[in-house]
């Protein structure tokens, strides 16, 4: 018994879901850099979660100009199930 309510799913589930969030964000011409995340609660079964982001900076490294963003995902009530983040390269226009 880990305290949890019910059923519930596998951390690092929402962890991809995280990623899939930047990946989605950056389009088919982005670039995954970074990504990071911390689960801070159970997700039990019948959860819906909202995954809410926004961009923190915007900065040059070389010739690759990056933007880092940060995000979290909360159940339907509010409460923060996980937090995360990455930086994401995007395409210039030459």
């Amino acid at each position: 018994m880990v305290g949890a309510p019910g059923a519930y799913d596998y951390g690092p589930e929402r962890c991809s879901w995280l990623t899939h969030h930047l990946t989605n964000w950056m389009g088919d011409d982005g670039v995954l850099r970074r990504a990071h995340s911390k689960i801070r609660r159970h997700n039990p079964e019948g959860d819906t979660l909202r995954i809410d982001g926004r961009v923190t900076r915007k900065f040059a490294e070389g010739d690759r100009h990056l933007v880092e963003i940060e995000h979290e995902a909360r159940n339907q009530d509010g409460e923060l199930s996980v937090i995360g983040g990455g930086a994401v390269e995007l395409p210039t226009k030459r």
